[in-house]
């Protein structure tokens, strides 16, 4: 009979090639992915913004099938490692911390990997290196001069959408991906992944902070740090969109989990330093920044500690934030790129409700955007009167903070998610689990909604065209309906799926 020892180094044995090899596929999809939607050539086609139908179009279709299976197995992958790693965990918390060096470098591979990869969901990543080409080769702050205004650049058509628009990102952003170009990497493909190395750096040392220092909010809640770290090293929205796409995000995430940790150490004055570099790199960290502040002033011992420590915190915040931006221009034009981006508008419940309304009730529908963000105010004081009352803690109220904001915003990107992933990995249990999963699962499907289905499938479909929906029968009226109610519902799922077991086993245990 095998003892306890045995058997332990036998589950070890299971959990280790459970993670090599569905790790060893992750690394060969994503390779896949790669030679399928390679950087290179494609960044250089006649400096054409490609999106993945386009860069299918005039090869096989047949290929999206390998971004497709690719993505369920790698969401499988995933489920798969990370049922190994909490079934083991929890017999043997301290010997899963063995496993946490194979798990970061399974993360590492994989993005080493997603280097090469053509960034297919959106090129917000070029639009870094030109901002920071410009800014090196022609003086144009990106804060103040948009893209546009060299149209002789060759790489000026690239900004897409931000053409026109002065940067919304923070000036420590900018001054990060000045470096790449200040050392003299102007050509795009390679400043582009000169970006995606910025981003892989954020997501190792993220990954770091969460499997060697991280610390679960519930006491004898059984997730060890390497399955909390395999929760965002491993996920495919993660390396997906942090490195495969670029995304700057990703930095801004990895400084709010630094502040996080502090925080969790009552190192309270450096978390709102790592906080407020992370509002300087995008706005949103400046979300959490009202609910830190409280959660520092409730937890002091006495009213003049509250002060003290008040007047200290605004301190920091207020001079960080100020100062770098007058570093990098005059008021208020160094703001008009985040004041311009209040205006977007794209795939998010209040823009599907507002395509729908505008069909039926064109009045009423001008009503939905602009108040969308008072609908969003009004929750975030519910998650703050919670907070105050004890019934949520900072990492539970910053969660649901950013998953209503998400929720609730008039755009939607699909790489938003990573915003609340750090609360999710230091609070890990069932709901912050399955809504995280669900999510990144929705929106990484999603694309193919976004450029697959329209253009190959039903923009030309006959029922479409002359059947009862012809006359609403384009893209945003079809499309964003569809897209967003299949990205936004499924992520609750996990939810009615846990509440459908609780009422079993309730009913079980009233039969007993």
């Amino acid at each position: 009979m095998p003892t306890k020892k045995q058997i332990a180094a036998q589950a070890l044995i299971k959990t280790h090639r459970t993670l090599l090899v569905w790790g060893g596929i992750s690394a060969l999809i994503y390779l896949g992915f790669v030679l399928v939607f390679p950087l290179f050539p494609y960044i250089y086609t006649d400096g054409k913004m490609l999106d993945l139908e386009m860069i299918l179009r005039d090869r096989t279709r047949a290929l999206v099938w390998v971004y497709i299976l690719g993505l369920a197995l790698l969401f499988y992958g995933f489920w798969r490692i990370m049922q190994a790693l909490h079934h083991f965990s929890k017999e043997y918390a301290e010997k899963s911390l063995d496993l946490r060096k194979l798990t970061l470098g399974m993360g590492l591979l994989n993005g080493v990997i997603l280097l090469g990869l053509y960034p297919i969901t959106a090129l917000d990543v070029a639009v870094y290196v030109i901002n920071a080409r410009n800014w090196v080769l022609y003086d144009a702050n990106p804060l103040i001069v948009p893209p546009g205004s060299f149209p002789d650049d060759p790489y000026s058509t690239l900004a897409g959408e931000y053409v026109d628009k002065t940067s919304p990102y923070g000036p420590v952003w900018e001054t990060l991906a000045r470096i790449p170009a200040q050392l003299g990497v102007t050509d795009i493909g390679w400043g582009i992944v000169a970006m995606k190395v910025i981003s892989l750096l954020a997501f190792a040392g993220m990954a770091w902070l969460i499997g060697w220092h991280g610390k679960q909010q519930e006491e004898g809640f059984a997730v060890s740090r390497v399955t909390a770290m395999a929760f965002f090293a491993l996920n495919p929205l993660v390396l997906l969109e942090a490195v495969g796409n670029g995304h700057n995000d990703m930095t801004m995430a990895a400084f709010i989990t630094l502040g996080l940790i502090l925080w969790q150490k009552d190192k309270w004055a450096w978390a709102a330093v790592a906080l407020t570099v992370a509002a300087l790199i995008k706005l949103p960290a400046l979300i959490l920044m009202p609910l830190f502040a409280l959660s520092i002033l409730i937890n002091s011992p006495t009213w003049r500690e509250r002060l003290l420590r008040g007047l200290g915190l605004g301190i920091i915040v207020l001079g960080i934030f100020l100062l770098a931006y007058r570093l990098m221009g005059p008021f208020p034009e160094v703001f008009s790129g985040i004041i311009q981006s209040f205006g977007r508008r794209s795939f998010s419940p209040a823009y599907a409700l507002y395509v729908i309304l505008r069909e039926a009730a064109p009045a009423l529908s001008k009503q939905i955007l602009p108040n969308t963000r008072y609908i969003f105010l009004a929750a975030y004081a519910a998650i703050t009167v919670q907070f105050l009352r004890k019934k949520l803690t900072l990492l539970e109220a910053g969660f649901l903070a950013y998953f209503f904001l998400i929720y609730l915003s008039n755009a939607f990107r699909l790489w938003y998610p990573l915003w609340f992933i750090p609360f999710a990995a230091l609070n890990l249990n069932s709901r912050t689990f399955w809504r995280t999963f669900l999510f990144s699962l929705t929106v990484e499907f999603s694309i193919l909604s976004y450029y697959i289905l329209w253009r190959w499938h039903w923009r030309d479909w006959e029922w479409g065209r002359t059947g009862p929906l012809a006359p609403y029968w384009d893209y945003f009226k079809i499309m964003t309906p569809f897209t967003v109610s299949w990205a936004f519902t499924l992520p609750f799922l996990g939810d009615l799926v846990g509440w459908l077991r609780d009422k079993k086993r309730y009913a079980e245990e009233l039969l007993v």
